[in-house]
């Protein structure tokens, strides 16, 4: 930096480094909620009259589509990945390089004479045979380079600017380009006013999109004359639960409207998989559920040449929701009229979302509150009831790592409820009584028996 002349302490003709004038944080941020309204620029897209477009996930005063969302990800690129070599300095003459050869010697664990010895050469002759560099390339790891902190890197600031792949067969794709690939997708679909956000984290090295279509939207009512067959005396018909506003319903004709999406995600860690979820959002309380899907794998490697098929992957999300909504409509319906009798099982409602792997006691409290205060009888509720009142729990309360495993548990469980009710009932008996029988011997629970719950659901 070049400074003035002038040594009086007026500080007149003094540079500061652009580091020390400019918060990076106001050029890049690390992690956040990018929200987006529309899939292009060029469409004219509105939140539906049941949203209420207040919060992080929604835009508010200037229009800001999928398309201009998506500036947020990072333009990556593969990177070298270097060692430095401490036993290696700079010589006095350009191209030569002076080993250490006594620190050699002295590193502990390495038996300089038996080398000598079998190798037949001293210390001193296997240096002058060699020409060592001062930095050691690392072919077995890769680096994925943020070209954006790079520059800001360049120019002072203190910011890291790579991720580090424990792979030398690592080749990351354009994401910024394959996920703009969706929005011709949606114009196919005639989906092309939806709306949703972009959660990203590690300066866009672990990103959520979520997707919601407001075309893809149903209003859902309750059967009359509704046919279920119970299995055991734990789930029975409901007959006045459940009836709050805030669970879903509209009161007067007793419909909920929801939306269908998708929730797609990478990660630059270390993972090489895109993934994809089916979801549906409930505009009455603003909640997203990610559902459990057993059809066909939807994720993929996000790794290599990415838009050859792209248009045809997002595509094929988008037919794969049509397909569910029928059989998830169905389900929505059941969760609705059935409840789940606590009278009859061994432990109490704030228990049953510990036994599923709720495992810190404020987000179950807080879910059995809201479950209770809107069942009638408070200990009936039903199971679209249990799984809102446990999403809308997480929801407000979490303060954990929202990119995290547990936090991406948590939100699924709502959608194992209200898909699979038998399964997590079964889940919740076996774990109550591992736990039954460790309490009644006097043991101390281990991690692996209390939180048993999704390794469980993924096998």
């Amino acid at each position: 930096m070049s400074t003035s002349d002038d040594s009086s302490d007026s500080g007149i003709g003094v540079v500061e480094p652009a580091s020390s004038s400019v918060p990076v944080s106001s050029l890049l941020e690390e992690e956040g909620t990018v929200p987006f309204l529309g899939v292009n620029d060029n469409v004219d897209a509105e939140y539906p009259s049941e949203i209420d477009s207040f919060g992080e996930r929604y835009v508010t005063n200037d229009s800001q589509s999928f398309k201009e969302a998506l500036t947020v990800l990072p333009h990556a690129g593969e990177g070298e990945l270097w060692a430095s070599n401490e036993f290696v300095e700079p010589g006095d003459s350009d191209g030569t390089v002076n080993v250490k050869v006594d620190e050699i010697r002295n590193v502990h664990g390495l038996d300089v004479d038996k080398l000598e010895e079998r190798s037949g050469l001293s210390l001193d002759q296997m240096v002058s045979m060699e020409n060592p560099d001062t930095l050691i390339p690392i072919s077995t790891h890769k680096d994925i380079v943020d070209r954006r902190r790079l520059a800001l890197r360049t120019l002072g600031f203190d910011v890291r600017f790579r991720w580090q792949i424990a792979s030398s067969k690592y080749t990351p794709g354009n994401l910024r380009n394959f996920f703009r690939r969706k929005i011709a997708a949606c114009q196919k679909h005639g989906a092309e006013n939806a709306f949703g956000w972009i959660r990203h984290y590690d300066w866009g090295g672990s990103v959520t999109i979520t997707t919601i279509y407001p075309s893809k939207s149903y209003e859902i009512s309750q059967d009359e004359n509704p046919e279920f067959d119970f299995d055991n005396g734990e789930l029975t018909l409901a007959t006045e639960s459940d009836t709050d506003t805030q669970n879903g319903r509209d009161g007067e004709d007793d419909t909920i409207t929801v939306y269908y999406g998708d929730r797609m995600g990478y990660d630059f860690r270390g993972r090489q998989k895109l993934w994809a979820k089916p979801v549906i959002y409930i505009p009455s309380v603003g909640a997203m559920i990610p559902l459990p899907y057993s059809g066909t794998d939807l994720s993929r490697k996000h790794t290599g040449d990415l838009m050859g098929d792209a248009i045809d992957w997002h595509e094929k999300i988008l037919s794969r929701i049509d397909e569910l909504t029928e059989e998830i409509n169905q389900e929505i319906t059941r969760a609705r009229l059935v409840a789940l009798d606590f009278d009859q099982l061994p432990f109490n409602i704030q228990e049953f979302y510990s036994h599923l792997g709720i495992t810190n006691d404020k987000y179950s409290e807080k879910a059995a509150d809201q479950a209770k205060r809107f069942a009638s009888p408070s200990n009936k509720p039903t199971l679209w009831n249990l799984q809102l009142s446990l999403k809308i729990a997480v929801l407000q309360n979490y303060n954990g790592n929202k990119a995290g495993k547990t936090y991406q548990e948590y939100q699924e469980l709502a959608g194992e409820i209200l898909r699979h009710p038998a399964t997590q009932i079964t889940l919740a008996k076996e774990q109550h009584r591992i736990e039954s029988e460790k309490n009644n011997s006097g043991e101390d629970l281990d991690t692996g028996a209390t939180r048993p719950l999704q390794n469980r659901l993924k096998k």
